[in-house]
């Protein structure tokens, strides 16, 4: 029996199933990406459900949109019911299955659990999370300050704080942000 880490090896998260969708076993799919090709071009998939610790193995049938979600017909799901108990599963895709990206651009998993640096080399923490503004991608990084205490620093994604994102080192380095008092007085 393989272990889960070796399942999800190799493997990244394309979306997550949030609800059933009719009476025919669709699911509404919340995509966590924008590359629309990803989601309609893939067929077999692993889903996975990170708090029941449950996964299978299926195929994607057919695909539709509806608004920022979509509509998702998996082979063996075709009553409410079964529908219903997908809610929460996560896809996952062969890394392999995703688009060559330029040398600037990234997906969001590449800077998961990044060690985040200011330039002169001090540790700032680890990438914990990472918000999606509209306007640009939010790093949340962790450090922890001592036993019992997190400390949360929130980084924009944007060229005036990011000196260097090396994705194969799982290294970030960024400015330091400084708060001017003088903004203030105006």
């Amino acid at each position: 029996m393989k272990k889960l880490e070796d399942l999800l090896e190799g493997k990244v998260v394309i979306g997550k199933i949030v609800n059933h969708h009719g009476l025919n076993g669709e699911v509404k799919f919340f995509p966590y990406t924008n590359m629309k090709e990803l989601i309609y071009n893939v067929s077999d998939v692993l889903l996975y459900n990170p708090e029941k610790k449950k996964f299978f193995f299926s195929k994607i049938l057919n695909v539709r949109p509806l608004n920022k979600l979509k509509i998702l017909q998996f082979r063996g799901i075709d009553t409410i019911s079964s529908a219903d108990k997908m809610k929460g599963f996560e896809l996952y895709i062969e890394k392999e299955a995703l688009p060559e990206l330029e040398k600037d651009e990234y997906y969001l998993y590449e800077l998961q659990n990044c060690s985040v640096y200011y330039e002169d080399d001090e540790f700032v923490g680890k990438v914990k999370d990472i918000l999606q503004t509209g306007a640009n991608e939010v790093l949340v990084v962790e450090k922890q300050v001592n036993r019992f205490e997190n400390e949360e620093i929130l980084i924009p994604v944007i060229k005036d704080f990011i000196v260097d994102m090396n994705k194969k080192d799982k290294k970030i380095i960024v400015k330091r942000m400084t708060y001017d008092e003088s903004d203030d007085k105006h």
